[in-house]
């Protein structure tokens, strides 16, 4: 499926409509709902599916998302899962139901940093030498 900015627009609001309609006895100690305030959807929702139907039933409008729909419901890391340092793990934690497995290596992957400390250290003594040079 095409993800553009309507895509991630129908995603917010099939989360506002799941999260104000699932059913208390299908939560298991309110998990459902907390996962879903953090965008992120069980495998028995069907995320796909949902979204697909959303956009069938309506139109959304395919302007780049602004501020406030970018930081709602992780939608951009769903826009950019390549920025995730590691991988994704579901926790038992109300306040941190989601947490980040990964390793230095996936850090420096993400990031694109070289991990020799020699470039590191003469990255940082030409940042510092420029910053002296601005200075003057």
């Amino acid at each position: 499926m095409n993800r553009t900015p309507s895509y991630y627009r129908a995603r917010i609001e099939v989360i506002r409509e799941l999260i104000s309609t699932v059913e208390v006895d299908r939560l298991e100690k309110g998990n459902d709902i907390i996962l879903l305030r953090n965008g992120i959807f069980q495998e028995s929702f069907k995320e796909e599916e949902l979204i697909r139907k959303k956009l069938a039933e309506k139109t959304f409008s395919n302007d780049a998302l602004i501020f406030s729909e970018l930081t709602r419901f992780n939608t951009w890391f769903a826009m950019h899962p390549e920025k995730v340092c590691g991988k994704e793990i579901v926790t038992t934690s109300i306040e941190f139901p989601i947490t980040i497995k990964g390793s230095r290596e996936d850090i420096m992957n993400t990031i694109h940093i070289e991990s020799d400390p020699e470039q590191l250290e003469l990255q940082a003594l030409a940042i510092e030498v420029e910053l002296q040079l601005l200075q003057l």
